[in-house]
């Protein structure tokens, strides 16, 4: 039976990793999120905005649902910021060094999300809730490696 369950969650966490691919490149409603100066930066102020929702309810099993569609959200901007280019990546001396720091740094990134959703579909708010510190941790760092000063 545990077995089975495994199969069915890695089985969901692909398929949405998948639509979210899919999905990624197609047109945002404009008034969904707020503009900054690069495609890159609209993305991460989408997550952002997601992520600040999801702060406030995550310890919250009663709105699971609500979680999940906002853990969603964030994953989708993730992936399609994974494919995206800093503006600092410009400055950089070796730029493909920089850029596959980035990558590394963004696969990182996107495995905690899977974590995070994983421990929300398993009903571990209380896991969950590490987790979501651990990514504003990664959040900090990447912003602190990768935004242009």
């Amino acid at each position: 039976m545990n077995d089975l369950r495994m199969r069915k969650f890695w089985l969901m966490a692909f398929c949405v990793v998948m639509s979210f691919a899919i999905s990624a490149p197609l047109a945002r409603a404009a008034e969904d999120k707020e503009k900054g100066a690069t495609p890159l930066e609209d993305e991460m102020i989408a997550a952002n905005k997601a992520l600040k929702t999801l702060k406030t309810q995550i310890a919250d099993a009663s709105k699971n649902a609500s979680s999940l569609q906002l853990i969603g959200e964030m994953e989708k901007h993730f992936l399609a910021a994974k494919e995206m280019e800093p503006a600092r990546a410009k400055k950089e001396t070796d730029k493909t060094k920089f850029l596959a720091n980035y990558r590394k740094a963004m696969v990182n990134l996107m495995s905690e999300m899977l974590k995070l959703e994983g421990a929300v579909v398993d009903g571990k708010n209380d896991e969950a809730g590490t987790i979501l510190k651990n990514l504003a941790k990664i959040k900090s760092d990447g912003h602190d490696k990768f935004q242009e000063e």
